[in-house]
């Protein structure tokens, strides 16, 4: 079902009721269609070249937003090309989902002659090295850089040297502030609330949830908290009885869910995490012999999918949205050779709006071999993340990657 007809059943529901509940309802109806979230008036100014509907999927958008240094950039380098990936840590399935798509990529594009060489560098969590790495490819002269920084500012010097040096760095789901950046992102504020929207769907309007958030005060966990509020806030008749910390660790989100339910016997409804900690959230209801409820997902991972799958038809039901790894990554590597080619991208971001994933949904994410076991993370369909269409629509001169 999709989320207008999701949206449309819930209203013909609490219509029927409205007799009864008259009150209950109109806060419930208020609730279910909340008001469309705002563009930053900046990002709004710098975004209005774009089609409307592109424009959209910056609402509530927490990144600067900028004119694109490479509106009229043509690289003066010979094919093949050769790309750099410096990556801040490998160290979980998105990340290696990641490499994995790039590497994928790179093998499709070189086969065309476009590039040749991939030189892959990991700082393993220190951004004093990752700063080195990303230096030394620019010594290297590589002719692009594909980047997941590990901090929004402490390498915009180094990518603006990288830009003096003719090399554009495109990042990936960790957007910085350089304006010499190019960053490929999922907008967060509307992943969070199009979770807590199909949440609040779920449970009609009313219940007692759990909100576990990633590491509080970092720039993502605050932004998917400000998109998750931006929807409970209206609706005055579900209460959250807790906000948890589970620092995107399904066994530190399953500890901290497990010592708070073993102190606190009042009945949950739903939990609405931040992302990847589905699985250790439902281990926690086990463990506690708590009721299986709606449990959020995030990226989301197949162990994730393969559960709902499989729990589907005794019942349960629950949404989740998406950042997928390997369709990010092909996003960034198409739209870092398209700068190559001289197409002139127009702002310093190429944002997605993520999708909502529901019970008639779900069989375009999970496929047959997911199993518990898994350890991957889900994608969507080729072509269907950002399609080319939308995809052209961030570049002057829009045309097929040769």
């Amino acid at each position: 079902m999709s989320t207008k007809s999701i949206l449309r059943h819930s209203s013909a529901l609490l219509a029927v009721s409205c007799v009864i509940f008259a009150s209950a309802v109109t806060a419930h109806g208020a609730c279910l269609s909340p008001d469309a979230a705002i563009t930053p008036a900046a990002i709004a100014d710098v975004v209005k070249e774009l089609p409307e509907a592109i424009r959209g999927d910056f609402a509530g958008y927490g990144s600067p937003v900028v004119a694109s240094p490479y509106r009229e950039f043509v690289s003066d380098a010979e094919k093949p090309w050769v790309v750099g990936y410096s990556n801040s840590f490998s160290g979980n399935a998105w990340r290696a989902g990641a490499l994995a798509s790039l590497e994928s990529s790179m093998e499709t594009y070189r086969a065309k002659g476009l590039v040749g060489e991939l030189i892959v560098t990991d700082s393993n969590g220190n951004i004093t090295t990752q700063i080195q790495q990303m230096r030394s490819l620019i010594q290297r002269d590589v002719d692009l850089i594909i980047s997941i920084p590990g901090s929004p500012t402490a390498m915009n010097d180094v990518i603006e040297e990288a830009f003096k040096a003719g090399i554009p760095v495109v990042t990936l789901a960790s957007p910085v502030t350089s304006p010499y950046a190019i960053n490929v992102d999922v907008n967060g504020y509307l992943y969070a609330r199009t979770t807590a929207l199909g949440l609040a769907t779920l449970l009609g309007g009313a219940g007692s949830i759990v909100a576990i958030h990633g590491i509080p005060g970092t720039s993502g966990s605050e932004l998917f908290k400000s998109g998750a509020d931006s929807i409970f806030a209206g609706c005055p008749d579900i209460k959250i009885m807790a906000e948890l910390t589970g620092e995107w660790s399904n066994s530190v989100a399953q500890t901290a869910l497990v010592q708070w339910l073993t102190s606190n016997p009042a009945r949950v409804d739903g939990v609405w995490q931040q992302g990847s900690m589905f699985m250790g959230t439902v281990q926690a209801l086990q463990q506690a012999g708590r009721k299986l409820v709606p449990v959020v997902l995030g990226n989301p991972d197949q162990n994730a999918l393969a559960f709902w799958r499989d729990n589907l038809p005794n019942g349960f039901s629950t949404v989740g949205t998406a950042n997928p790894p390997g369709a990010g990554m092909a996003l960034s590597l198409d739209a870092g050779l398209r700068v190559l080619m001289g197409q002139g991208l127009k702002v310093s971001n190429i944002v997605v709006a993520p999708p909502l994933i529901d019970d008639a949904k779900l069989a375009d994410w999970v496929k047959p071999e997911f199993t518990l076991e898994s350890t991957g993370v889900g994608e969507p369909a080729p072509g269907t993340w950002l399609p080319v269409g939308d995809l052209d629509a961030y570049f002057l001169n829009p045309g097929a990657i040769q």
